[in-house]
């Protein structure tokens, strides 16, 4: 992957008379708002560098590619962000450019990044942490995607694990009781991994509201 530093341009007049194409707007999964860290964008195995905006989208023009084609956009964090997000990805289906009028609604696509575990979460965030190995060795397993059950949260993908097989789960924040002399709530949940084509549920969990819990190694049958 060719090094990109995104340089901010002004989406103005110097550009209007240019096709936007692609449309990418990265955003934090925790907190929902765009990120504006340094990022390196670009559509895979497509020979093309966007423009990054002010505002934090990053713009794809002029290219020659053929609508109704599934294309995939791969999204990187750059210097210290590495240790704080996943590089995330999104697929879709290029849709039929029209001329060059209102531009920036185009084949907009939303990359989600997912924390990694020295992720700056707010105070009081609810947060589970834990490792996922091999049940023949204990050595770690890495990049097995994680489905949370909790709530009104039925079987979402919600994470990844990392290169030493450790994961972050981060819960929504809850409606505050009607008591005041109400103690901290307690979560209930089920974690499913899929690695290989398998998949591994556990038991039901529990985290309190407001902690961060640390869990067992979790062991995945069959390795």
């Amino acid at each position: 992957m060719a090094n990109f530093t995104p340089t901010p341009v002004f989406f103005g007049s110097d550009l209007l008379g240019r096709s936007v194409w692609v449309v990418v707007d990265p955003r934090d999964v925790v907190t929902g708002r765009r990120l504006t860290v340094p990022l390196e964008v670009r559509l895979k195995d497509v020979a093309a560098e966007p423009i990054a905006t002010y505002s934090g989208v990053y713009c794809f023009t002029d290219l020659k590619l053929t609508p109704g084609t599934n294309y995939t956009v791969q999204v990187k964090p750059l210097k210290d962000e590495r240790t704080r997000y996943f590089d995330g990805e999104q697929p879709f289906t290029l849709a039929q450019v029209p001329p060059p009028v209102n531009p920036v609604k185009r084949n907009l696509v939303e990359v989600k990044l997912l924390p990694r575990t020295s992720y700056l979460f707010e105070p009081q965030t609810t947060l589970a942490r834990g490792r996922l190995v091999k049940a023949s060795d204990k050595t770690p397993i890495e990049n097995a995607d994680i489905f949370l059950t909790f709530g009104t949260i039925n079987d979402e993908f919600w994470q990844r694990t990392d290169e030493r097989g450790e994961f972050v789960i981060f819960f929504p924040r809850s409606a505050p009781e009607d008591d005041p002399s109400a103690g901290l709530k307690e979560f209930k949940f089920t974690l499913k991994f899929k690695t290989s084509g398998n998949s591994h549920t556990t038991n039901l969990l529990t985290v309190k509201e407001g902690t961060s819990s640390s869990l067992v190694a979790i062991e995945f049958p069959g390795t």
